[in-house]
């Protein structure tokens, strides 16, 4: 060790090859080289907050070979102190970079009030919950609301049921761009099975009975209950399935002659809240549109095209599926181009050709599965840009 306090000069990579790179900043874990004058007069290194582990073998009197630590800073000040043995500290501008978070996705966009949010994204650190902030459109979640703090997962307790919008995300390091999805997200809602309860019954309409509002599962008022046996015998055909049909024609339930929804069709994305609480793992759950007022014929023909969604298929064959709670699905209606058998080949049109009415049905898909007796639960059908 040395006297006096050290001079800075530059800061570069460690890497011989890049050593004409001079930094401002560098990520955590990146190994760096301060280049300067009377350096042995250091003995602590300090980033933000964070101390260094220092090397004194590495040290001399013109460099000092130092690795930018791992540990998240709870300060954010964009400085290297450097502290000599008499406790004088030397200041360097320099930031350690740790990227904005990013929103990938929420796990369920419509959650009761006081319930779990869970959202999926990165780089959601901090130190503790009064490091990062949330919103909901304008609305900050406060911190006690903050249950817990995951790189690439944070859950919140969900808002007051009129706060709705996009999610945001702050800490220290930046701020997220405004979520894609909106939580709570109301555009586009063909039914939530209580705005328009009862639904006009007739022929394929569920029994009323089928439509429930159990505290246990409930999201906000009713939902719509599949659950049958499906056999060896009738897994890939028709067969007794009748009952798991749902017709939603719009004239009928006070929408206006056109689409159910304003958004371009071809830009826009179906969603819907599902709950399968028995796994599933035969049939296809199949979504047609078509005009308003006329027949469904067209939608059981092989060449119309439709929208699938069976997740218990997958690239290593079938694998029963259930979820651990409500989940939102997103199917783009560009997917909308297959037969109900899940092949294009005998399509008469590549695209539905009207959204005036929706048929969903649990029917064939193409795939042999297995014999099950799924429970699904269905909610907020809507259809958003």
């Amino acid at each position: 060790m040395t006297d006096g306090v050290p001079t800075i000069t530059f800061v570069r990579y460690q890497d011989s090859n890049l050593s004409g790179l001079l930094l401002t900043g560098a990520e955590m874990g990146q190994a760096i080289l301060i280049i300067g004058d009377n350096l042995t007069s250091v003995q602590e290194v300090w980033f933000n907050n964070v101390k260094a582990i220092l090397n004194i073998s590495l040290i001399t009197n013109n460099t000092l070979f130092v690795t930018v630590p791992r540990d998240l800073p709870s300060e954010r000040t964009d400085k290297i102190y450097f502290v000599t043995q008499h406790k004088d500290t030397v200041k360097y501008d320099f930031e350690v970079i740790i990227p904005k978070p990013s929103i990938e996705r929420m796990k369920c966009e419509f959650v009761p009030e006081g319930k779990e949010v869970v959202v999926y994204g990165d780089y959601f650190l901090a130190t503790d919950f009064s490091k990062i902030k949330v919103f909901v459109g304008d609305y900050e979640i406060p911190t006690a609301d903050i249950i817990s703090v995951e790189k690439t997962i944070l859950k919140f307790k969900a808002p007051p049921k009129t706060i709705k919008g996009a999610l945001e995300v702050r800490t220290l390091y930046g701020k997220s761009l405004r979520s894609k999805d909106i939580f709570r997200d109301e555009r586009g809602m063909i039914t939530n099975f209580d705005d328009d309860y009862p639904i006009n019954p007739g022929w394929g309409r569920p029994d009323p009975a089928t439509f429930r509002d159990d505290p246990q599962y409930a999201l906000s008022g009713k939902y719509w209950r599949l659950a049958g046996n499906i056999t060896e015998s009738n897994a890939g055909s028709w067969g007794q399935l009748d009952a798991l049909c749902f017709h939603y024609w719009g004239e009928e339930n006070g929408k206006p002659t056109g689409n159910l929804f304003p958004s371009d069709p071809k830009t826009s994305t179906l969603k819907f809240e599902v709950n399968v609480l028995q796994e599933w793992s035969a049939l296809a759950l199949i979504f047609f549109f078509h005009v308003q007022g006329t027949t469904n014929g067209p939608m059981w023909d092989n060449g119309y095209p439709v929208g699938l969604w069976m997740p218990w298929w997958t690239s290593t064959g079938v694998v029963p599926y259930k979820t651990d709670g409500w989940i939102t699905v997103s199917m783009p209606l560009s997917g909308f181009n297959k037969d109900n058998q899940g092949g294009t080949g005998m399509l008469s049109q590549d695209f539905p050709p009207a959204f005036g009415s929706l048929t969903i049905v649990l029917f064939r898909g193409g795939k042999q599965g297995l014999a099950c007796y799924p429970e699904i639960l269905i909610d907020n059908i809507r259809v958003v840009p």
